[in-house]
C-alpha cells in the first residue's frame, strides 16, 4: 500500500477551505457585496484600523520611493494628531503585520477593500488553524466541524463587528499544537535516545512558533498576553492529567523550544517594544477595571452574532459595553453536551487525556475571563474574582476579562468535537444518537445570523481633486472631527484621509495615548476653535457667531500652529447643527471656501 501523496493528504483540506469560505460569505454577504463601501460594525472602530491599513501601505509606498514620502514612520506617526505630537502606534491597534501584507491591495483597491477582506479571511484563517490543533486528537470529520464552530463563534463574529485584530485567532491554537508538538518531540527522543537539541525538529518547531508570536506583535498584543495566559492554564492542566504521560524528557523539550521561540519572538518585537517606551505612550491602565467582565449568564444568552439573538444581550451592564465584546454566548446545549461529555468520557475512555485537559483548561480561562468581581445577571456575586491578580500585574492588566472567552471556546469545541468523534464511533448505541440530537441542537443555538453592512460616507474630494487643492504634508482640521465615540461614522474622517493616500497630515484623531494633563486619553485634545465648539458638539447647544471676537481668535491661533486647510464635509453623518449652519458659521469665520465641490468645502488659513 502506498502512502498519500501531498495532493491527497491537501484535498480535504481544499474543500474544507472552500466551505469555510462559503460560510463567511453568507455570513458578511453584505460586505461582500460591496467591500469598497460598506463595513459590518455598531461602532466606528472600523474607521481606526482603515486607517492603520492605509497608513502601513503608505509608509511601504514611501519606502519604496513611490509615495509622497511624508507618512512618518510605521509605529510611530504625526500623520495623526499633528499638533498633539503625533501617535505610538506600538500602544495602538495598529494591524501592522497584516498592513504590509495587504499593502498591494490597498495601493489598487484601497484601504476599506483591504479591510473587508479581512474580515472575510479571518473566520476561514481561525478555522483552518483551530483543526490544525484538533487534528492531533481527532478524526478529520469531528475536527473539521468542531474547528468551523470556533472559527465562527459568537466571539471571533462579534469582535468582527469592528475588532478584526481580537478576531485574528490562529495564534492561540497554533501555539497549544506548538506545545504537545514539542512535548511529543521529548517523548520520541527518549525512544531513539538522542538529546532534543540535536533534533532538527526541536530547532524547525522553535523557530516557526517564534515566528508566529512574533508576527502576534504586529497584529494585537493583548491576544498574545491573553494566550500567555491560556497557555499556563494549559500548562497546568498538562501537568496534572499529563504527567503520566510527559516525562522530564518532554518538558525539557518543551522548555528548550519555548526558549527559542521566545528569543526569535523578542527579536522580531524589538521594533514594536522599543517603540513602546516612546512619546504619547499611555502612563495607566488604558480601560477602567471592573466593567468589561464576563457575566455567569452571557454563555447562554444569545448576543448580537447569534440568529437566535434580538440584537442585543438583555443583560444590565455597568456601563454601556460595545456590543462586539459580547462574543461569550455558546448556547445551553454545548455546555450540557459538555459536562456530559466531561463527566462520561473523562474517566475511563480512549479521550479521557485530551477530555480532562481540555475541560480544565477550558475551566480555568472562563474563571479568568469572568473578571473581578463576578457577575450574575448585572450584579455583583462574588467580590474578588481570579482576574484581580492580573490586574496587579503591569502590562497585562490592560487584558480585558472579557476577550479571554476565545479561549475558553476553543477548549469547549475540543471538548464537543471529542463528544461527535464518540457519536461516530458509537452511532449504534441509543445514548450516542441522543448526544448527537443535543450537538446538533448545540450547533443550531451558536448559528450566526448575516451580519448587517451600513456605509461608509466618504465624500468623492478625498479619491478625485484632493491633489489640485491641499498640496501633499497639508495640516487639516477636518469638520466633523474624529471622536472616541461607540457609534458609526464618528470616526470617518480619518477614512478620508485613508483614502487619500496621506495627502495632508489630521489635526484629530482617534487613538490610545497620553497627555501632561491625563495618563491615558483616546482622542486628540481639543484646540482652540473645538472648545468653542465643544457645547454645540456634545450638549446641542447652539453654535457660536462666526463673526465673534472668541471665533476669530480661535481661528487664528489655528493659524499660528500651522493649519494650512480646514475641511468640512456638510452631509457627514453625525455633523452638528442644521443644514448649512456649519458651512455659514465657517464662512463667516474664514472667508469663502477655495473649492466647493464634491461634497467638501476647503477653506484655506494659510494665506
Amino acid at each position: 500500500m502506498y502512502a498519500p501523496t501531498i495532493r491527497a493528504r491537501l484535498r480535504p483540506w481544499l474543500w474544507y477551505t472552500l466551505i469555510l469560505c462559503v460560510g463567511s460569505l453568507t455570513v458578511f454577504g453584505s460586505v461582500a457585496a460591496d467591500p469598497g463601501g460598506s463595513v459590518v460594525a455598531s461602532n466606528d472602530d472600523t474607521s481606526l484600523f482603515i486607517w492603520w491599513l492605509g497608513h502601513g501601505a503608505q509608509v511601504l509606498a514611501d519606502g519604496l520611493g513611490f509615495g509622497p514620502g511624508e507618512t512618518g514612520r510605521l509605529l510611530y506617526t504625526e500623520s495623526m494628531n499633528a499638533l498633539g505630537g503625533g501617535v505610538n502606534g506600538a500602544w495602538n491597534t495598529s494591524l501592522a503585520g497584516f498592513a504590509i501584507l495587504l499593502a498591494p491591495v490597498t495601493w489598487v483597491a484601497g484601504p476599506i477593500v483591504s479591510y473587508n477582506l479581512l474580515i472575510l479571511a479571518f473566520p476561514v484563517l481561525g478555522s483552518l488553524a483551530t483543526a490544525v490543533l484538533f487534528r492531533l486528537f481527532l478524526d478529520r470529520l469531528p475536527a473539521f466541524i468542531a474547528a468551523g464552530g470556533v472559527g465562527f463563534s459568537s466571539y471571533v463574529i462579534a469582535q468582527l463587528g469592528g475588532h478584526p485584530n481580537l478576531a485574528y485567532i490562529v495564534t492561540p491554537p497554533l501555539t497549544a499544537w506548538a506545545i504537545l508538538a514539542l512535548l511529543d518531540l521529548g517523548r520520541t527522543t527518549t525512544e531513539h535516545g538522542r538529546s532534543p537539541l540535536r533534533r532538527r525538529r526541536l530547532w524547525l518547531l522553535g523557530t516557526g512558533f517564534g515566528l508566529l508570536l512574533g508576527f502576534q506583535f504586529y497584529v494585537s498584543t493583548e491576544v498574545l498576553a491573553g494566550t500567555f495566559l491560556a497557555a499556563l492554564c494549559f500548562l497546568a492542566s498538562l501537568a496534572v492529567f499529563g504527567r503520566r504521560f510527559f516525562r522530564a524528557r518532554s518538558w525539557l523539550a518543551l522548555g528548550l523550544g519555548s526558549a527559542v521561540a521566545g528569543i526569535i519572538a523578542l527579536l522580531c518585537a524589538i521594533p514594536l517594544l522599543v517603540t513602546m517606551a516612546g512619546p504619547n505612550a499611555p502612563s495607566g491602565a488604558i480601560r477602567p477595571h471592573g466593567v468589561w467582565n464576563t457575566d455567569l449568564l452571557d454563555p447562554i444568552l444569545p448576543a448580537a452574532p447569534a440568529w437566535l439573538s434580538s440584537g442585543v444581550s438583555p443583560l444590565p451592564r455597568i456601563m454601556d459595553i460595545d456590543p462586539a465584546e459580547l462574543g461569550a454566548y455558546v448556547g445551553a446545549p454545548a455546555l450540557v453536551a459538555a459536562v456530559l461529555i466531561v463527566a462520561c468520557l473523562g474517566r475511563r475512555s480512549d479521550h479521557a487525556l485530551p477530555v480532562r485537559i481540555a475541560g480544565a483548561t477550558g475551566l480555568l480561562v472562563f474563571l479568568l475571563a469572568l473578571g473581578s468581581p463576578i457577575l450574575l445577571g448585572g450584579r455583583v456575586f462574588v467580590e474578588t474574582g481570579p482576574f484581580a491578580l492580573i490586574e496587579a500585574i503591569p502590562v497585562l492588566n490592560n487584558i480585558l476579562p472579557m476577550r479571554l472567552v476565545l479561549h475558553s471556546t476553543i477548549a469547549l469545541f475540543a471538548v464537543l468535537g471529542i463528544g461527535l468523534q464518540w457519536v461516530l464511533q458509537h452511532r449504534r448505541l441509543r445514548r450516542a444518537r441522543a448526544l448527537l440530537i443535543l450537538l446538533v441542537l448545540a450547533a443550531v443555538a451558536v448559528l450566526p445570523a448575516p451580519q448587517t453592512a451600513h456605509e461608509v460616507t466618504v465624500p468623492d474630494f478625498f479619491t478625485e481633486s484632493i491633489a489640485e487643492v491641499v498640496p501633499a504634508g497639508s495640516v487639516v482640521k477636518t469638520f466633523p472631527r474624529p471622536l472616541a465615540w461607540a457609534e458609526p461614522h464618528a470616526d470617518q474622517a480619518m477614512v478620508w484621509q485613508s483614502v487619500s493616500g496621506f495627502r495632508y497630515r489630521e489635526t484629530g484623531g482617534y487613538f490610545i495615548g497620553s497627555s501632561p494633563e491625563s495618563p491615558v486619553t483616546y482622542s486628540a485634545p481639543e484646540d482652540a476653535l473645538d472648545e468653542l465648539l465643544h457645547g454645540s458638539v456634545f450638549d446641542g447647544e447652539p453654535m457660536p457667531d462666526g463673526d465673534s471676537p472668541e471665533v476669530a481668535s480661535a481661528i487664528a491661533e489655528l493659524r499660528a500652529v500651522g493649519v494650512d486647510f480646514i475641511v468640512l464635509a456638510p452631509d457627514a453623518p453625525l455633523l452638528p447643527g442644521d443644514d448649512g449652519e456649519y458651512a455659514g458659521f465657517l464662512d463667516a469665520a474664514v472667508g469663502d471656501p477655495i473649492f466647493a465641490d464634491e461634497g467638501v468645502r476647503v477653506y484655506r488659513l494659510d494665506q
